[in-house]
């Protein structure tokens, strides 16, 4: 009878396992300390914020939610050719949902803007900011690190990211793929017992001059 039950239990575990969403495919931002923010040379080119945009992805036992954010504002630094720098703010209370229509986004819109996630009345923004940038190879990919601001909570991230140019090779794009553990920043929320949030959360960020 034992080695039935345990059966049924490891069936149960295996099953519930199958059926749970995948966090998105993306590499894990490396996350460290506050970084110092050391002179930037170049010239501070605005982000243009109405191409610019954060989608976000979130998974769960049963599902999925995505979204987008708002950059509210920003500027690249360029030198020459090369990218040297930069800092965008997030609007938080811009923070909207894709999959869902009706009062179903509202709820759910609502739960994130509420304190069980970002707080958004008392925090409405949120920042990043280029502490420094690896070499960028021909294709545009490159290794940039910096500070990500959330709830007051600022962590070092280093992040995969490729920067777009125009014909005269001057950087008119930058994006990122990404994922982070929430806990880090203290969005804690577990979700209910029986369709758990999973920690990682996946940014896709597409930043425009």
């Amino acid at each position: 009878m034992k080695k039935i039950t345990s059966f049924l239990l490891l069936t149960i575990l295996i099953s519930f396992l199958a059926n749970c969403e995948k966090a998105p495919d993306a590499p894990k931002a490396e996350v460290g300390s506050e970084a110092s923010v050391g002179e930037i040379k170049g010239t501070p080119v605005a982000i243009n914020t109405e191409k610019s945009i954060v989608k976000w992805i979130g998974t769960k036992v049963t599902g999925k939610h995505e979204g987008t954010l708002k950059v509210s504002e920003g500027s690249i630094y360029i030198d020459g050719n090369s990218v040297t720098g930069g800092k965008f703010t997030l609007d938080m209370k811009s923070i909207d949902n894709n999959d869902l229509t009706g009062d179903l986004k509202g709820k759910l819109v609502g739960h994130l803007k509420s304190d069980e996630f970002f707080d958004v009345e008392k925090y409405p923004t949120a920042e990043f900011q280029i502490t420094s940038i690896g070499p960028i190879a021909e294709d545009g990919k490159t290794e940039i690190t910096g500070n990500l601001k959330i709830k007051d909570i600022t962590n070092s991230i280093k992040i995969p990211a490729k920067i777009g140019f125009d014909a005269s090779k001057k950087p008119i794009s930058a994006n990122a793929n990404f994922n982070i553990d929430r806990q880090l920043w203290k969005i804690t929320y577990p979700g209910k017992p029986d369709d758990l949030i999973r920690d990682e959360i996946n940014l896709d960020l597409a930043i425009s001059l």
